[in-house]
């Protein structure tokens, strides 16, 4: 999950007057550094309602849920996060990898799937969803993205060879398409 610096500078580099959003962010980060997480969210739920949304407080309130493993509330985040405008990718890797932790395969698949087409040339998000897809036994798709993880990244090799599920995939060579029947 991607986290950036609260706002108290602006994209000039200037400082922003220190506000109530601030100190709270930078009170619940604090938190989270001294390893507790359950305060860090109490901080965040004492933000305005108009605050809740915004894009620093999914974030941590994500990274939060992660940690305390409550990957409900993680998902839920990690979806607010990812219909943001120009959601990276990575959002949508950390989303599937909330629903799977859910035992939601089906949804993981589907979650990768709305992420922007720029996500197609990421070899980490053809990992996961070759990963998704050879779990619900869809082995074309799932070598064709395998193969395409490598194609991008020769380094995530390892990585595949290590995945049970697709591992097999690698060793029938090529991935091809299904023909009729």
């Amino acid at each position: 999950v991607l986290f950036r610096s609260p706002r108290w500078k602006t994209s000039e580099g200037s400082c922003v007057p220190f506000t109530q959003f601030n100190r709270t962010l930078e009170a619940a980060v604090g938190y989270f550094e001294l390893g507790m997480a359950d305060e860090a969210l109490k901080e965040l739920d004492s933000l305005p309602a108009d605050d809740q949304h915004e894009e620093e407080v999914l974030e941590l309130r994500s990274v939060l849920n992660q940690h305390l493993g409550r990957w409900e509330a993680a998902s839920h985040c990690c979806e607010a996060l990812c219909r943001l405008h120009g959601a990276d990718p990575d959002r949508f890797i950390a989303w599937a990898s909330c629903l799977y932790e859910l035992g939601e395969v089906a949804a993981c698949k589907a979650a990768m799937l709305q992420a922007p087409p720029v996500a197609r040339s990421h070899a980490l998000w053809n990992f996961h969803l070759a990963c998704y897809e050879a779990m619900l036994g869809q082995t074309v798709p799932a070598a064709e993205h395998a193969h395409a993880c490598l194609a991008l990244d020769p380094r995530m090799r390892c990585m595949v060879e290590q995945n049970t599920h697709l591992r097999p995939l690698l060793d029938s060579g090529s991935p091809r398409r299904a023909t009729g029947s």
